[in-house]
C-alpha cells in the first residue's frame, strides 16, 4: 500500500496539482490535506483505468476491422 506521501509524489510527477503538505500542523490540518490527497489519487487512477479499457476497447474494435477486411479481401 502506497503512502500518502507516495501517492502526492505520483500526482505531483503526473502534472496534478498538489496541495502543499502541512507542516507543523494540527491533526485536523493533516487529516484534511490526507483526504484531500486520497481523493485526488483515486480519481487519477479511476481516469487512468478508464483510459486503459478505452484504448483496449479501440484496439479490439480495430482488430475486428482488420479480420473483417481481410476476409473480404478473399471472399
Amino acid at each position: 500500500m502506497l503512502s500518502i506521501q507516495q501517492k502526492a509524489k505520483i500526482l505531483a510527477k503526473a502534472g496534478q496539482s498538489v496541495p502543499a503538505s502541512p507542516v507543523d500542523a494540527d491533526a485536523s490540518a493533516i487529516a484534511a490535506w490526507t483526504k484531500d490527497v486520497e481523493n485526488l489519487y483515486v480519481a487519477y487512477v479511476a481516469a487512468r483505468a478508464a483510459k486503459s479499457l478505452r484504448d483496449a476497447e479501440d484496439a479490439r474494435q480495430l482488430d475486428m476491422l482488420r479480420r473483417l477486411s481481410a476476409h473480404s479481401a478473399y471472399a
